[in-house]
């Protein structure tokens, strides 16, 4: 085996260090986090951090630096220890196991960006307002959290730019303040590249973890309501529940056949409703990560989905144009096309549906679609209450204030518009600070 590895080694003598963040972790998130994460973590081995990684599980040290021939991952990942790794699937092509003994004869180190020098990023300098993908109000009404490009832009709710808070992910898609408003949680990443996780001391304006946890982008994320978990959709298809405090992966679910768009916990956080486009609104327990049922009856793709502030019902909308509100407890035993759990159905809207809202009282619902065009409802007679118009392309995010005065909405154009509720334009601003470009 060593005497392979060293042939093997020698025929790259010019190549470039191999990167730990961009092609060993990619590899390990895509094909062998699922069975060793903190929570399952079989043979006693968690691969979600560098440390963990390095720690090793019950045979010791997954690696020895510069030794890769003795290194007890290469043996399972070549087959010299049974079972072949990864269990149960293919094995690994030969050039991403040759790329792990690179990595390991290089000294296998940690080369991901910290958390300082992510901070320290020269700022980006705005020429047009950017996509607005996500935004999130702070339990006090007084400060909105809102996506930019490489970053996130802290805002007063009348436009004045209050902070810069500098990332890795070229986009966010997910954000939500703790219950105490101390701490903000972003999901995003880079299409493609990476799935990422943000959480932010607000008041420090710091950075105090970044987690990278897939290959491709990171939806819906969504906090429980103590504000300890954060729970996430992905490209990949996963769903995946983090510790907001230690900053680490604790749960991966794969209940979904296709991307996952949105995530919710119900109101006393143990269980969580995930939507795709699968056309699921799946129910799922927390603790164990056990798929529940599907709440829904499927009908099209779904990428929204929002709670009740009192009561475990969901509102959920996607491709076929409706808003559906649900109760996430079935009345009685499921049968087949069983639609039990609806509560009500509202109109059509003008395209398919991106974002849904309910109001912190429970009384109004929105709805904001591809069209560009926002509508409220009364929640218990569907009477539609106001429309809320102007914007210039589609609309990807849908809040009502705290205090469930207005509408807020965000989208193409890359605007924050607040709407009373019978859909008057009360006041809108870019939050991007825009560079007027000189002759």
């Amino acid at each position: 085996m060593q005497y392979f590895v060293f042939l093997l080694l020698a025929a790259f003598p010019a190549l470039a260090e191999i990167s730990f963040s961009r092609q060993i972790q990619p590899i390990l998130v895509r094909q062998c986090t699922a069975c060793h994460q903190p929570q399952s973590k079989q043979s006693d081995f968690s691969l979600t951090t560098y440390s963990d990684f390095q720690k090793g599980g019950r045979k010791g040290p997954a690696w020895i630096a510069g030794n890769p021939g003795e290194s007890v991952l290469l043996k399972y990942l070549t087959g010299e220890f049974k079972p072949q790794m990864p269990f149960g699937g293919k094995p690994l092509p030969q050039d991403q196991i040759d790329l792990f003994a690179a990595w390991i004869r290089e000294g296998g180190k940690d080369d991901t960006v910290s958390t300082s020098t992510i901070s320290q990023r020269k700022e980006v300098t705005y020429h047009s307002a950017p996509l607005l993908t996500a935004f999130a109000f702070s339990p006090d009404g007084k400060t909105v959290a809102v996506s930019g490009y490489h970053e996130i832009l802290l805002v007063s709710v009348e436009g004045k730019l209050l902070a810069r808070l500098p990332g890795d992910s070229m986009r966010i898609h997910g954000l939500a303040f703790t219950p105490d408003g101390k701490t903000l949680a972003a999901a995003g990443g880079s299409p493609a590249q990476k799935g990422e996780v943000q959480i932010w001391d607000v008041e420090k304006r710091r950075l105090k973890h970044a987690i990278t946890a897939s290959t491709d982008t990171l939806f819906g994320g969504s906090l429980s309501p103590d504000g300890k978990l954060l729970a996430c959709g992905a490209a990949d298809k996963a769903i995946r529940i983090f510790d907001v405090e230690a900053g680490k992966e604790v749960r991966k679910m794969d209940h979904h056949e296709d991307w996952v768009f949105a995530t919710v916990f119900g109101i006393d956080g143990k269980r969580l409703v995930t939507v795709g486009r699968d056309r699921a609104a799946k129910l799922s327990d927390v603790s164990t990560g056990r798929f529940i049922e599907n709440v829904n009856l499927l009908k099209e793709p779904l990428a929204a989905v929002a709670r009740h502030p009192k009561r475990d019902w969901i509102l959920v909308g996607g491709a076929e144009r409706v808003p559906y509100l649900y109760r996430m407890d079935r009345p009685r035993a499921m049968r087949i096309a069983d639609d039990s759990t609806l509560i009500q159905k509202f109109e059509k809207q003008d395209g398919p549906i991106t974002a849904v809202a309910i109001s912190p009282d429970g009384t109004k619902v929105a709805a904001g679609a591809e069209a560009g065009d926002v509508r409220v409802y009364d929640a218990e007679s569907a009477k539609l209450l106001g429309r809320c118009s102007g914007h210039k392309g589609g609309i990807y995010a849908v809040q009502f204030t705290p205090d469930g005065s207005q509408v807020v909405t965000g989208g193409f154009d890359g605007e924050l518009r607040f709407y009373d509720i019978e859909g008057k334009l009360a006041r809108s601003f870019i939050p991007a600070p825009i560079q007027v470009a000189t002759r």
